[in-house]
């Protein structure tokens, strides 16, 4: 379940004095919020535990009940948790990418994965053996506190993405989610069809085809060929809900500086 490639040069990058010249494509590790907010022993510690990999779309990092043998840091990758239902259809529950960690069941809640994990965008994470990471979650208060960090985002995720899907139009969702993922990708290009978005908030095709039109309508989206580029940021922002707003509250403060986030849901 871990069809992934090995990436050269993952701690090299955290080294001040890189010779020139050093590949592009090195991972750097404090890319990701979690570690870039560590101390610097901490976030050593880490990367001398972890090993880089390469994470490609669909790949699938654990399904439901699986014991959890590797966290991930993603870097430039996006994770879903995805609930299937007995019709075989399926929903996202929350999406993991460089403001988390992938694989926090390992360290607080049994060590089974409860849901489906799927790689939604292709791209760079660390990855650590839980074994490694119980110890330093155990020793070292800055860790411990910045998985709780992660552990809070992720709830506070959760728990108002569940609002948003009862009480919102499909529009408002729609943005929302277009927001989310533009956010964790850093750039406004998705590479998405209408029918995996489908998938992800738990709509028929024909529904996030209708949403989308009007935001194609408003100019702030367009859509070819498999791929939808937000061209328009702030008249999404304007579509979406309120709860996009509690939920980028977390990722802008994670990635200000690693202040904790403020926990609060909007109902």
């Amino acid at each position: 379940m871990l069809p992934s490639k090995d990436i050269v040069g993952v701690r090299r990058s955290l080294d001040s004095d890189a010779e020139p010249g050093v590949s592009r494509n090195l991972v750097i590790p404090t890319h990701n919020l979690i570690l870039a907010a560590l101390p610097p022993a901490e976030t050593n510690s880490i990367v001398a535990a972890a090993k880089a990999v390469h994470l490609s779309p669909a790949d699938v990092l654990y399904e439901g009940g699986d014991e959890i043998d590797y966290l991930y840091f993603p870097v430039n990758a996006v994770v879903s948790a995805m609930g299937i239902l007995e019709d075989g259809s399926s929903v996202e529950i929350y999406m993991s990418g460089r403001e988390s960690i992938v694989g926090l069941s390992a360290l607080i809640g049994g060590g089974r994965a409860l849901h489906w994990t799927k790689v939604s965008v292709g791209g760079a994470a660390l990855r650590v053996r839980a074994i490694s990471m119980k110890e330093l979650f155990r020793k070292s208060e800055p860790v411990s506190d910045g998985i709780m960090s992660a552990y809070r985002s992720l709830y506070t995720q959760i728990c108002q993405r569940s609002i948003c899907n009862v009480r919102h139009t499909l529009l408002q969702r729609l943005s929302v989610w277009l927001l989310m993922m533009s956010d964790r990708v850093g750039s406004p290009a998705l590479p998405f069809t209408q029918e995996e978005i489908a998938s992800r908030i738990s709509v028929r095709r024909a529904g996030v085809s209708v949403a989308a039109s009007m935001l194609q309508a408003m100019h702030a989206i367009t859509y070819n060929r498999g791929k939808i580029m937000i061209n328009d940021r702030s008249a999404i922002e304007h579509a979406a809900c309120e709860c996009y707003r509690v939920m980028a509250q977390n990722f802008e403060e994670d990635a200000g500086g690693g202040s904790k986030p403020r926990f609060s849901i909007l109902i």
